[in-house]
């Protein structure tokens, strides 16, 4: 793993850049890949590029050489958005190809060139999606080269949607939901046949009615109101951890793990509480408390570790603090999606400082407006985060410091 230095001069190197991923999950919530998001320059509300073939270009530079697609997706694969110049260019392409799906965008034409290119790619591994696809006499030449197909789904009336996932799902070919806004349109969504989900719903609860509280649901809920006690008992956390044998298991298997280079394994959750202090140990039991609440952990813990990681930067850039109550914001902040209940709701169960109850729910004061700004530059809100009082550069920083440090505790806690 890189240090932080080496972070900071990779992202120095294109200094009017913003670079966020959007998740793709599968039918059952699973984290499948990552969009790229990328934005040259904030200041105005317009990409200021000379051209779509610049954009590319840039977002391969930073993705590929700049920051490294390991850190950016971990694993994963990453969707990039083409342009005709690129996919006939072939050879500008990053590698491996097998980690790279290639968008191919709506207003590009199906010329004898790029389809001949598209064979060509899809052979060295590259996979091929047609965004925002629309099948008419002259696009159907595409189908023979592609691998996915995306649908906004935002781009018609359900109905309309139905008909033409019905004709697709003839071809056979994996069809994609992007701008999937609420939980019943997933559903919706599943039901006609998309087998990949992108979209801002999975960062919202679940809409159920008189949902009750389950028992674990209860004792997760007691286990991360003890943890935010002003005075926490750490024996009784000791004692409540030690009630859910693989929650203990996974606590003593992180701090065992190459990330503390320690010289001897630790045995005992009491010595894992002492090498930690109470605050780590805190930010990594509420970690494990939110990755096993919900049916989709896998896809929301990075999230919410990014942004736990990303406040706590922003704190310290900033001279903020408590730095630790920024963590917790940002940690805490999906609750109601990792819970599938309204968040005033769960904050009840909890004893936590006002100012992080009032930016959690409000996003007032510093904590807020730094909950806010990362939640903007998450979804690539560029107009916002311009607008907002943090530097842009002083975001990307931490915003791919944070990713990093993200992927490699999920890695290790799971």
């Amino acid at each position: 793993m890189q240090n932080k230095e080496s972070v900071k001069s990779q992202v120095n190197v294109q200094e009017d850049y913003c670079i966020a991923r959007q998740p793709i999950c599968d039918e059952n919530l699973k984290l499948a890949a990552y969009e790229l998001l990328y934005r040259n320059n904030t200041s105005a509300i317009e990409a200021n590029v000379s051209s779509p073939h610049e954009a590319t270009a840039r977002v391969c530079t930073v993705a590929f050489m700049d920051i490294g697609i390991d850190r950016l997706a971990d694993k994963h694969p990453v969707f990039i958005n083409m342009t005709d110049e690129w996919l006939v260019r072939g050879d500008m392409l990053p590698e491996p190809a097998e980690r790279i799906v290639l968008e191919v965008l709506e207003d590009i034409k199906p010329t004898p060139e790029v389809l001949s290119s598209l064979k060509n790619l899809r052979s060295r591994g590259y996979k091929i999606a047609l965004d925002d696809f629309v099948l008419t006499q002259e696009t159907k030449a595409f189908l023979p080269y592609a691998d996915l197909i995306k649908l906004d789904v935002m781009a018609c009336s359900p109905e309309l949607l139905a008909k033409r996932v019905a004709i697709l799902k003839r071809l056979k070919i994996p069809l994609l939901a992007e701008k999937v806004e609420t939980w019943d349109e997933f559903e919706a969504c599943k039901e006609m046949g998309f087998t990949l989900f992108q979209g801002y719903f999975l960062s919202r609860p679940e809409t159920m009615k008189s949902q009750p509280k389950s028992d674990s649901g209860i004792v997760l809920t007691q286990l991360m109101a003890m943890l935010h006690q002003p005075d926490p008992d750490v024996s009784k956390i000791e004692q409540q951890i030690s009630r859910d044998p693989q929650l203990y298991y996974r606590i003593l298997r992180y701090i065992n793990s190459a990330q503390y280079s320690l010289p001897r394994k630790i045995e005992s959750l009491r010595q894992a509480i002492v090498l930690l202090g109470f605050n780590n140990l805190k930010s990594l039991v509420s970690m494990m408390v939110l990755a096993g609440s919900s049916r989709r952990g896998d896809t929301l813990m990075p999230i919410a570790l990014l942004r736990a990681k990303m406040c706590e930067c922003l704190a310290v850039k900033t001279d903020q603090s408590p730095v630790e109550s920024y963590f917790t914001v940002g940690l805490l902040s999906m609750l109601d999606a990792f819970f599938d209940r309204p968040l005033p709701s769960i904050l009840e169960d909890l004893s936590l400082h006002p100012s992080v109850e009032s930016a959690l729910i409000h996003y007032e004061g510093a904590l807020g407006g730094a909950l806010k700004v990362i939640e903007a530059y998450e979804k690539a809100d560029w107009p916002f985060v311009e607008q907002s009082d943090f530097d842009r550069h002083m975001l990307t920083e931490c915003y791919v410091e944070a990713m990093a440090w993200a992927d490699e505790v999920v890695g290790a806690a799971i």
